[in-house]
């Protein structure tokens, strides 16, 4: 047989480089772990959808690090936010609401912050990161990653389309977002725990409610709850602490303090639940505040300090009179 003295002359160089390129790769990772960077590569895992809208389809996303990233410009769009990439400093920043997200270089030191990367000529945010960081939450499929405002699913219909004393209940409990800086809430320098929430009658996609002497106006938008409005309804407490003030006067009469925001007027009464007291020692009032400024008490629970009788059938275990039903939650205050 004669033998190809070409083929087998091509076959003993390529087996002669065979352990320099294995070195050259080990190298290559050595200096890629030393650095903690791997190469970015490209992954057609799910789709990604964002609030039911799939992510721009041209959008290419990579792994890196085990994280996948995408690239920032369709996923702040996405989001509704701005963005802006400082070439100079080296970071990134998001804002959709009131306090910014800031992506810096990465740090060997800091594994935790949030981190970009440059990729060719785009730049790329870790995409569950910045997610959760904006609220939003994220489930995984086969298929797809969906992408949803804290509202959605049975919670969305639960709230929009439940009944008073769970939709209620269940917006209530949700992190609050705001577009505008909070104003500082003063506190009492005492162990009094207390909260304050009011519905507007009939609703259940708004509420307002009373941190120390801040009041705020929260409403149900764009899948999230939003603080809306904020003003000071009390002298800030100092030294001496006393229940004598009225959170609602100042607010009602439109005195409030530091406003920002729409005022809301009030077209219609205001449901309340509001509990003060110690640990155990605490008393829940029921009540409402009528249209012309009239409170109006309906029954307690717990431990009457203030001395009022707890009748079985004024007490209401929830933040809903007897007699109420849900009305259309968005009809405007006007």
């Amino acid at each position: 047989m004669k033998l190809d003295r070409t083929g087998f002359q091509r076959l003993f160089v390529a087996l002669l480089m065979l352990p320099l390129l294995l070195t050259t790769m080990h190298q290559g990772e050595a200096k890629a772990v030393e650095q903690g960077t791997t190469a970015p590569q490209s992954t057609q895992l799910t789709d990604i959808v964002i609030a039911g809208q799939p992510l721009n389809n041209k959008t290419k996303s990579l792994l890196i690090d085990g994280k996948l990233m995408v690239p920032l410009k369709p996923l702040a769009e996405a989001v509704g936010a701005s963005y802006h990439w400082d070439a100079k400093k080296k970071q990134v920043t998001l804002q959709k609401w009131a306090e910014p997200l800031v992506l810096k270089e990465r740090l060997r030191k800091n594994k935790q912050q949030l981190t970009f990367e440059v990729v060719g000529k785009d730049v790329y945010v870790p995409l569950r990161d910045v997610s959760l960081e904006l609220g939003y939450t994220l489930e995984k499929t086969n298929t797809q990653i969906q992408i949803q405002p804290p509202i959605h699913g049975k919670l969305k219909e639960q709230i929009y389309e439940g009944d008073l004393v769970a939709a209620r209940e269940a917006l209530i409990h949700l992190e609050r977002r705001s577009v505008h800086p909070y104003i500082e809430a003063h506190r009492p320098n005492t162990e009094l725990l207390s909260s304050v929430y009011m519905f507007p009658q009939g609703e259940a996609l708004r509420y307002f409610t009373v941190n120390g002497d801040v009041l705020s106006l929260v409403e149900v938008k764009d899948g999230f709850p939003i603080v809306t409005y904020q003003g000071y309804v009390g002298a800030p407490f100092d030294k001496t602490f006393t229940m004598e003030y009225d959170p609602l006067e100042l607010f009602l009469a439109n005195k409030a303090k530091d406003q920002w925001g729409t005022y809301p007027k009030l077209n219609k009464p205001l449901i309340y639940e509001y509990t003060t007291g110690w640990g155990d020692s605490s008393t829940t009032f029921y009540g409402r505040v009528t249209i012309d400024k009239k409170e109006e008490l309906l029954g307690t629970t717990g431990d009457p300090v203030s001395g009022l009788r707890a009748d079985a059938k004024q007490i209401m275990k929830t933040i809903k009179l007897p007699w109420e039903s849900r009305t259309d939650a968005q009809q405007a205050m006007g």
